[in-house]
């Protein structure tokens, strides 16, 4: 049966339920425009795009004693202008007062009686710029939808459509299978050995969410209501030449900085290494990828220790890793997505108690949700967007947090602060800027590249692959492995229905996660084992990508500075048109070695094959 679409889901409602007046729970993000945007223009953008969405002109109302979920009912007086408005940044109108400015609008509180959020055109920036601050209650989005409306509201700043047809993907599609599902298998009479042994994995699972409580840090305390928001943003091709460096995920990078920074904020204030057991909540999006420009939260979540204590950025970045990898081999993010779906089905009065008795208790240190943003550059009213900085709420005595968000060529961290538990918050930003410097020290070569002759004639549509294979988040781990080994392909993207790109597995990704023959002997057991973890759980989704027209000898030169195997090739609206891998440059190289053209082999590529 359908869920109500009137009626918020348990996880919307415990929004709701655990929201203080010093713990409002709405997200956000600073939204920087080279140019200022007319207010009359802002708003009718708006009506033409957002206030189509029903929801955006309805608020949540709870009914008495919380016998029943809240449900979702229309504003009769609904007033957009109460909703979007102007201010402007005080002078100097520098970066400071931006910073301030920011601070002061996202700790207020939404009006309970309104449709729960609020945009805010700031004006007065330097250089004749300016910004949004976006907020909305978590009760109505969760990071990835919320990325999905900033996408809706701007758009592609090469808006000319790609010189090459989007092409029509073989992509493998399976039914989403349910929570028990995910952990336990369906349940098979004549396979009791398989069901044993998944019964047996999900409980390991499951074994992981619960432990010793978190220990109290510095940040951790009685949230006072005033919050702070820093932010540093870092060159996506620097990220993504570190993770190539060490072999590891874009996510475990960002965590690994975090680290770094942490380290440095708790030694200022007294902390001992040995004292310094971080625990984070990393969330993680079972949203599919064919849900778009819908509304609640669709989340599961892992929980790894930060190794915070290690002085050396590499060693940090080694341990993430083997952690991360860990947690995502014994299923926590499917774990605690079917523990939520638990929860769940308590009574809504059950719940809404719950949400006021923990309200102060700490189930973890701090927050770590990472997010993809729109892709490609975008423009807002035809003003470029320079950079996107998201915010999250802080929440249960976590007085820092942060939140990451990848847009532009660029990766913004945000912090958020309690300045009553965190009262040298400005200084987060320098040290997030000082980790990441140190860790890419450690793991890349000093000496820079060797600069590759500049080609402009020839362009990256020339030599890219056209004919593809792609999968979906939601397919099986066993099905990317067959169809790379079947194919002889190395890297293979991930897209959603409308075959725009969501993500990149690549065979590293594929050994590094697959059982062994020590720990499963049985070969039944191993394929098993495969079809019961999906693309969505390995796969990246902050990748180096580029354009038909990007000129061929600058997309090469990043491939070798970044160590970046394969460019996933996306027209301007995100669809994914082609992939340029070392292969293709290979062939390429043969060819000029026998006096062949290279002008066109991308499109003379032999058809891949299943």
């Amino acid at each position: 049966m359908a869920a109500d679409p009137s009626t918020l889901s348990p996880l919307d409602a415990a929004f709701l339920y655990f929201e203080t007046p010093t713990q409002p729970l709405h997200v956000g993000c600073v939204t920087l425009l080279e140019a200022p945007v007319p207010f009359d223009e802002l708003m009718a953008l708006f009506e033409e795009r957002l206030f189509r969405f029903r929801r955006y002109r309805q608020r949540p109302v709870r009914p008495a004693l919380d016998l029943a979920l809240p449900r979702w009912e229309d504003v009769s007086d609904f007033d957009p202008r109460r909703h979007v408005r102007r201010v402007a940044v005080p002078p100097p109108g520098d970066e400071d007062a931006l910073h301030e400015l920011v601070d002061t609008l996202f700790a207020t509180a939404l009006d309970p009686g309104l449709p729960l959020w609020e945009t805010y055109l700031i004006e007065g920036l330097p250089a004749g710029r300016a910004a949004l601050l976006f907020k909305i209650h978590h009760c109505m989005i969760d990071g990835v939808s919320g990325a999905h409306l900033l996408e809706l509201l701007t758009d592609p700043e090469d808006a000319e459509p790609s010189p090459a047809p989007p092409p029509t993907l073989p992509v493998v599609r399976r039914r989403k299978p349910g929570p028990l599902e995910r952990l336990v298998g369906l349940l098979d009479p004549s396979r009791p050995r398989a069901q044993l042994q998944a019964v047996r994995e999900a409980l390991r699972s499951i074994g992981t969410l619960v432990g010793a409580p978190p220990s109290r840090l510095p940040f951790n305390g009685t949230l006072s209501g005033r919050r702070r928001i820093v932010w540093s943003s870092f060159a996506m091709q620097d990220v993504l030449a570190v993770r190539g460096a060490v072999g590891c995920k874009v996510n475990d990078v960002v965590l690994a900085v975090i680290a770094g920074a942490l380290r440095r904020h708790l030694l200022a204030r007294g902390v001992a290494p040995e004292a310094m057991t971080v625990r984070t909540l990393v969330p993680v999006s079972i949203r599919p990828s064919s849900d778009r420009l819908t509304f609640g939260n669709l989340v599961a979540a892992m929980l790894p220790r930060l190794p915070v204590a290690a002085s050396d950025p590499l060693a940090r970045l080694r341990e993430i890793t083997r952690e991360m990898n860990e947690l995502k081999e014994r299923g926590q993010a499917r774990a605690s997505a079917f523990f939520m779906d638990l929860v769940g089905q308590l009574p809504a009065p059950v719940e809404a108690l719950l949400g006021r008795l923990l309200v102060g208790q700490p189930l973890v240190n701090t927050v770590c949700t990472n997010v993809p943003g729109p892709p490609g550059r975008r423009t807002l009213l035809g003003r470029g967007v320079l950079e996107i900085h998201p915010i999250v709420p802080l929440f249960q005595a976590m007085g820092l947090e942060f939140a990451i968000l990848s847009y532009g060529g660029r990766l913004s961290i945000t912090a958020a602060a309690d300045p009553g538990l965190v009262p040298d918050a400005a200084a987060l930003g320098p040290a997030l800027t000082a980790s990441f410097l140190e860790l890419k020290a450690a793991a890349l070569d000093a000496t820079p590249a060797a600069a590759t002759p500049s080609r402009p004639s020839f362009r990256v549509g020339d030599l890219m692959t056209r004919e593809l294979l792609a999968v979906s988040p939601h397919d099986s781990f066993a099905d990317a492995w067959q169809i790379m080994r079947e194919a002889r392909i190395r890297h293979l993207p991930v897209v959603d229905r409308e075959l725009r790109l969501v993500g990149l597995v690549t065979h590293r990704d594929l050994l590094g996660h697959a059982p062994s023959d020590l720990d499963e002997p049985r070969e039944d057991e191993r394929v098993a084992a495969l079809s019961r973890v999906h693309i969505g759980d390995i796969m990246e989704t902050h990748l180096s990508t580029s354009s038909p027209d990007e000129p061929l000898a600058a997309a090469g030169r990043r491939m070798l500075e970044g160590k970046i195997g394969c460019l996933p090739v996306v027209a301007g609206d995100g669809r994914l048109v082609g992939i340029l891998t070392e292969s293709d440059f290979v062939r390429w190289l043969a060819q000029i070695a026998a006096d062949i053209a290279p002008a066109g082999t991308g499109r003379a590529t032999a058809a891949i094959r299943r």
